[in-house]
C-alpha cells in the first residue's frame, strides 16, 4: 500500500498546480479514471479550468470524496525541490503534499478501491480554493450536489493527526465601509466634526463584536484605511476594508448590520453630520458562511468508529478555525466532514505529509464507506444532512 501512496504522491507533486493553473493536474487524474471507465463529468469554472466529477454505483444517496486541485504559490525557504516528492524516513517533503495533496491521493484510491453496493460514491476534484472558491461554488450550484447526503474532505484537520473530524468552521467577509463629510479650510479646523476621531471611535467600537468560546472566534479587524484631502483642507472622506471571522449561528448579513448600527449610533453624536455607506467588498464569488455539524450526526458517528478502528484511538470532533471549501457545502445544509493525515507547513516553506498517516487515512475512508453502505442496506439511514 505505502508504494501505491508514494507512486500516485509523486506524480502529483510534480504537476505545478499553483492557481489558477491546474489544468495539467486535472488531465492526468481525468485520464486515471478514465482508465477504469468511470462515469466523468469535467464541470467547467474558467477558461482551462475545470472540476473533476465522477461517480460510480447506483445507490439512490451519495457520499462524496472531496479535494481541491491547486495549490498555493512557492515561497523562499525551500530546502528541497517544491516540485518534486522527497522522503524522509516517513515524511513526504513537496508543495501541496499536505495540503491537500496527500488527501487527494487517498481520495482516488479510496474511490478506485470501493465496490458500493447500496450507496453511490462520488468524488470531486475542485479548482480555485486557494483563492475564491469558483470551483466550490459551481460544484455546490449543479445538480451533481442533489443526492449527496455527505461529504468527507481530505483537507488537513491541522489538529489531532489521523483522530481530529473537522465538525465546523467560522464564515468570513470583507466589508467596505465608506465615510464622508464636508470639507473644510484648515484655518476652520473643528473638532466636533473631525472625521478622523469619528473614525477612532469607531475601530474601538467594532471590539464589542468580539466573542470566544472555547476555540471559536468571532472578530473584526480593518485591513485596509485609507483618507483624502485636498489643498490647505481638513480631511473629509475615509474609506475602510474591514475583514472578520463570523461563528454560527451568526450570518455576514447579521455582521452587516451590526457594522451599521455602530456607525448609525456614533454619527448621532454628530448630529447626522457625517454620510456612511457599508457594503460588501466586491468579488465574483459570495464570501464562505459559517457551519457546524450538530454532535448526533449520523455520519459523523460511523466516522468516529472508523478512526477508533483504525487508530485505536478516540476521534476528536471540533471546530476549526479558519475557512474553506467546506463552508460552501456546510452552510448549504451538507454534512461535510473534513479528516486529514499528518504532516506540517501548509502554505509554507518544507511542507510535508506522513506516510503513514496517509495510510491510516484511506483505511478510516475504506471503512467508512463499508459502514455506510451496510448500513443502507439495513435500511438505517433517514437522510439526516446536519
Amino acid at each position: 500500500m505505502e508504494k501505491e501512496i508514494t507512486n500516485l504522491l509523486k506524480k502529483l507533486i510534480e504537476i505545478n498546480s499553483v492557481y489558477p493553473n491546474e489544468l495539467i493536474l486535472a488531465k492526468f487524474i481525468e485520464q486515471i479514471l478514465k482508465k477504469g471507465g468511470y462515469r466523468i463529468t469535467k464541470q467547467a469554472v474558467d477558461k482551462n479550468r475545470f472540476n473533476i466529477l465522477v461517480e460510480k454505483g447506483l445507490g439512490k444517496k451519495s457520499i462524496l470524496l472531496y479535494s481541491h486541485l491547486d495549490t498555493v504559490g512557492i515561497v523562499d525557504g525551500w530546502k528541497t525541490n517544491p516540485l518534486k516528492l522527497t522522503v524522509k524516513t516517513n515524511r513526504a517533503y513537496g508543495l501541496g503534499s499536505w495540503d491537500m495533496k496527500g488527501g487527494m491521493a487517498m481520495n482516488i484510491i479510496a474511490f478506485l478501491n470501493s465496490q458500493p453496493k447500496n450507496l453511490k460514491l462520488k468524488m470531486a476534484l475542485c479548482v480555485d480554493e486557494e483563492n475564491i472558491s469558483k470551483g466550490g461554488h459551481k460544484l455546490m450550484n449543479s445538480d451533481f450536489m442533489k443526492d449527496v447526503v455527505c461529504t468527507i474532505s481530505t483537507e488537513p484537520s491541522f489538529f489531532y493527526g489521523n483522530n481530529g473530524i473537522v465538525i465546523g468552521r467560522p464564515g468570513r467577509a470583507v466589508f467596505t465601509v465608506q465615510i464622508s463629510g464636508r470639507p473644510n479650510h484648515y484655518a476652520l479646523y473643528d473638532k466636533n466634526i473631525d472625521i478622523n476621531i469619528f473614525v477612532s471611535e469607531f475601530i474601538q467600537k467594532l471590539s464589542i463584536e468580539y466573542k470566544k468560546s472555547a476555540n471559536k472566534k468571532q472578530f473584526l479587524f480593518i485591513r485596509k484605511i485609507s483618507s483624502e484631502t485636498v489643498g490647505v483642507s481638513t480631511p473629509n472622506k475615509i474609506y475602510l476594508e474591514i475583514d472578520s471571522s463570523i461563528i454560527p449561528p451568526k450570518t455576514s448579513d447579521q455582521v452587516k448590520t451590526g457594522i451599521e448600527n455602530i456607525t448609525k449610533k456614533i454619527n448621532q453624536k454628530y448630529e447626522q453630520y457625517f454620510t456612511i455607506s457599508v457594503d460588501y467588498f466586491k468579488r465574483e464569488t459570495p464570501f464562505l458562511e459559517s457551519y457546524e455539524i450538530k454532535k448526533d450526526n449520523l455520519y459523523l458517528g460511523l466516522l468516529k468508529k472508523s478512526i477508533l478502528k483504525t487508530t485505536r484511538k478516540k476521534a476528536v470532533p471540533y471546530f476549526r478555525s479558519s475557512v474553506a471549501d467546506e463552508n460552501i457545502f456546510g452552510s448549504h445544509g451538507n454534512t461535510v466532514l473534513s479528516i486529514g493525515p499528518i504532516g506540517a507547513n501548509a502554505h509554507a516553506p518544507n511542507e510535508w505529509v506522513s506516510l503513514s498517516s496517509l495510510e491510516k487515512l484511506y483505511n478510516i475512508i475504506n471503512d467508512f464507506l463499508v459502514r455506510v453502505d451496510k448500513s443502507y442496506d439495513l435500511g438505517r439511514p433517514r437522510g439526516n444532512k446536519t
